[in-house]
């Protein structure tokens, strides 16, 4: 190996899990691991509270890019390994520091030191006045400035017995809990902006998700389908092992126009759609549905109509969006990536045949009434029987 970089892997919420920590320790762990599978040369150790990956310099940016999809993660710094010298780990600071300004025209910085090893005789103050008056002097009338409390960029230096490591500024990781932690999920997902976005959500909790899309091609042609498998590509960076079930709908939503009240369409469309998610589900020992549905954003998503659908199902319904607007789900989906593929143009399975006025309050029995005019059961396993499965890690 080469000149050998370290990155440091910190994790906030798994530190307070107590007696389990260790499981969900080991799991991050793991991964990561995959994560980084096809990367060579990569060492890691794991002690308490931290994870350190020694990676080649070469490669040790694109591990860290890599790593900011592993939910578990708060936050990364890749550092090197040096000489405890103010003047040493100056000149690196200005390495790093120096491209930055370059790009920015100005930047505010700070060091902040740790020492564990409370032998080095120079205190953690002095100690960051010392190496930043290395920096300032050097970049100072290139734009550098110091901001000790909201600096736009922090050198870090850990001071230890064996070594001490300089780290850049830290870069901000998905967190949340590692993936399996919290056992599977089965997402129902469209091509729009919302069902990927909560299956996000549902991933960051420590779920595997896998997925169900509902495509109509005889209606919609393939775009939606093409559409749902960059999505779920898109996601899969974030975990392993989903798989994507593609369910032919449109025989159910036929019968659904030919045969009952044209208000109920939408609710009935989603009814059917529950039924046959919540049989895969229980398939595939998945233990809840996961929905894009936002209270009130749509004329299916009134209190009324969310209950008239989730009546169907004896399984529990996650709405990680359901109190959420808009603009707050747009900035998620940017922040995931999936938002430059959702608003590509392509209507979804549930705008087929829509009616001038779906309705807002729909009424259980009614809905019954109208569902007892088409053999819907029969509809559903045939379509069920019917889907195709794609294995998300293959996309």
């Amino acid at each position: 190996m080469s000149t050998s970089c370290i990155i440091l892997i910190r994790y906030d919420e798994i530190g307070l899990k107590g007696k389990n920590r260790r499981f969900f320790e080991n799991l991050l762990l793991d991964n990561i691991k995959y994560k980084l599978r096809e990367i060579d040369d990569v060492r890691y150790q794991s002690p308490h509270g931290r994870i350190f990956i020694y990676a080649d310099e070469a490669t040790a940016e694109e591990c860290a890019r890599l790593l900011t999809f592993v939910p578990g993660i708060a936050s990364l710094s890749v550092g090197v390994a040096m000489e405890p010298d103010a003047s040493t780990i100056g000149e690196q600071g200005i390495r790093w520091i120096e491209p930055l300004l370059l790009d920015k025209g100005s930047l505010s910085f700070r060091v902040k030191t740790q020492r564990s090893d409370k032998s080095f005789p120079t205190p953690s103050p002095e100690f960051n006045h010392q190496v930043g008056s290395e920096i300032l002097q050097k970049l100072s009338e290139k734009g550098l400035t110091v901001n000790l409390r909201q600096a736009e960029f922090t050198l870090e230096i850990e001071i230890g017995e064996k070594e001490t490591v300089v780290f850049k500024d830290r870069v901000p990781c998905s967190g949340g809990l590692p993936v399996g932690s919290a056992g599977n999920v089965l997402t129902l997902l469209s091509g729009g902006i919302d069902s990927p976005v909560a299956a996000h959500m549902a991933i960051r909790r420590g779920c595997r998700s896998h997925y169900i899309f509902f495509d109509n091609q005889k209606f919609l042609g393939r775009g939606g389908y093409d559409k749902v498998l960059r999505l779920t590509k898109r996601l899969n960076a974030y975990q392993r092992e989903a798989r994507l079930y593609v369910v032919p709908f449109a025989d159910i939503q036929v019968q659904i126009r030919d045969l009952c009240s044209p208000p109920h369409r939408v609710v009935l469309y989603r009814r059917a759609m529950y039924r046959i998610a919540c049989a895969l589900a229980r398939e595939q020992s998945c233990l809840a549905l996961v929905t894009g549905e936002s209270l009130g954003q749509v004329a299916s998503q009134t209190l009324e109509n969310l209950a008239a659908v989730s009546c169907v199902v004896p399984i529990s319904v996650f709405r990680p969006l359901i109190g959420m607007d808009k603009v707050e789900i747009i900035r998620k989906a940017k922040i995931i990536d999936t938002y430059p593929i959702s608003i590509e143009p392509q209507p979804d399975c549930c705008s087929v045949f829509m009616p001038p006025r779906p309705a807002t309050r729909s009424k259980i029995p009614a809905l019954e009434k109208d569902e007892a005019k088409y053999p819907f059961a029969e509809l559903e396993k045939a379509a069920l029987e019917a889907a195709e499965v794609i294995a998300c890690d293959e996309l």
